[in-house]
């Protein structure tokens, strides 16, 4: 009686988390969105301008109560941003993923890190501008960007130039070589902000650029902008030359744009844009932009679409667009995992030695092959969540897979193991998602 019970209550919490884990999964349905929380991924580590940018707006959704459900905001860095940007345009389109990304989604293009751009995503609205500025260490030769430009004319591939390659930084110095025939800076990978004010106080690298925020932040430290590249004079640096003034045809700036995965629903994005547009006229989000030295500007719509069409183009100048030539390491690896059990099988099979004297080695025996089986289960476990299979399924089958070489095949625990199987998979995505609220592949 207690057995039958028992597995009652079972049956119970399973469909009870599966209502939960999958009823909450139907994006909009019924006509209610948000439905569950909207997680905001920023393809930067904590603290960066993105991040902290992200935050500010969330600040201004929560304080105004914008938003019936949380945003929750995900940080993926790595790979110059293509690490968060390609998780969301592999996302499901039902309006709880969203990007945050500057013009990186655009330069990394260009300059060959990924194969995609804009059009991989569906556009929500630009919010904000900061423009960005040259940058030289205070005792540096070069007093005006001119003098800069002249040298790197003069000798070519001389003057280092530290950027995130790939990034808007990059592509501030090829459009300035752009404009300066014969110029050519010698690029050198530097990371965030900090890290490019260190490099240059140390004179590992001669020239960064930096966005008016981030410059004077570092200003103390000992560098100095030679030219601000915008088409007027910046309020907060009056005594920086444009590089207009300069006779430098290039104006640069930075701005932050919101991205769905591409298809999801064209209601998801005005109403997030909706939202957007709300947050940016707060106090709290106006106060903290001034305090960065950032435009409150906002662009949705034709607008944006005709913005971004013209930082394409701009892009498309200088960058070359081409297809990364990366190594599929996922199946390369996946095929060696197969060889190696090939050659297990083709091992095992092979005719024993009819010496008396030799006995069952080690390799044969039950426990070392529920080993190598658990070892395979976990391997094909990884790689059914890497190459799309839902989290809360693959968990299932790999618990039934664990389970069955546990109890050495005995079909007596079946039952059990389906039901356990079941609970921690729909339950561990239940804590994950709605309580949590963390991302699951």
């Amino acid at each position: 009686m207690k057995r039958i019970i028992g597995h009652f209550l079972a049956c119970f919490a399973i469909v009870a988390l599966m209502v939960a884990c999958l009823g909450g999964n139907s994006g909009s349905d019924g006509g209610v969105y948000p439905a569950r929380p909207i997680k905001l991924v920023v393809p930067f580590g904590p603290g960066g301008g993105s991040d902290t940018f992200g935050r500010i707006i969330k600040l201004g959704i929560d304080e105004a109560g914008l938003l019936p459900q949380p945003f929750v905001i995900i940080n993926r860095p790595g790979g110059s941003a293509t690490i968060g940007s390609r998780y969301v345009r592999d996302a499901k389109p039902d309006g709880y993923t969203l990007l945050l990304l500057h013009d990186a989604i655009i330069t990394a293009r260009y300059s060959g890190k990924v194969n995609y751009g804009p059009e991989a995503f569906e556009p929500v609205a630009s919010t904000g501008e900061i423009g960005m500025v040259v940058v030289v260490k205070d005792s540096s030769r070069f007093e005006t960007l001119t003098q800069l430009l002249e040298e790197c004319q003069q000798k070519p591939d001389t003057v280092t130039n530290g950027v995130n390659l790939g990034a808007p930084t990059h592509f501030a110095g090829l459009k300035l070589e752009q404009a300066f025939e014969g110029a050519k800076f010698r690029y050198t990978q530097s990371g965030d902000g900090a890290d490019r004010v260190q490099k240059l106080v140390g004179d590992h690298i001669e020239v960064s650029s930096f966005s008016v925020s981030e410059y004077l932040s570092f200003e103390s430290q000992g560098i100095r902008a030679v030219a601000y590249l915008g088409e007027e004079r910046c309020d907060a640096l009056p005594e920086v030359p444009t590089a207009l003034e300069q006779g430098i045809n290039v104006v640069d700036s930075n701005r932050h744009y919101w991205w769905f995965p591409k298809g999801t629903p064209k209601q998801c994005s005005e109403y997030i844009a909706g939202v957007l547009k709300k947050a940016m006229q707060t106090e709290h989000v106006r106060e903290r932009l001034a305090e960065l030295k950032m435009e409150p500007s906002f662009l949705q719509g034709q607008e944006f679409a005709d913005y971004i069409d013209k930082q394409v183009a701009a892009a498309q100048k200088v960058g070359e667009q081409k297809k990364p030539d990366v190594p599929d390491i996922p199946s390369g690896v996946g095929w060696a995992l197969v060889v190696c059990v090939v050659a297990m099988i083709v091992e095992r099979r092979r005719p024993a030695n009819d010496s008396p004297t030799v006995t069952a080695t080690p390799k044969d025996s039950p426990a070392t092959m529920r080993t190598v089986g658990l070892l395979i289960a976990t391997a094909a476990y990884v790689f059914a969540m890497q190459y799309g299979v839902p989290f809360v399924w693959a968990t299932v089958v790999f618990i039934l897979c664990g389970g069955f070489l546990l109890s050495q095949h005995k079909r007596s625990h079946a039952l059990i193991l389906v039901e356990t199987s079941l609970l921690v998979a729909f339950g561990v995505q239940f804590v994950l998602t709605k309580i949590v609220v963390t991302d699951l592949p």
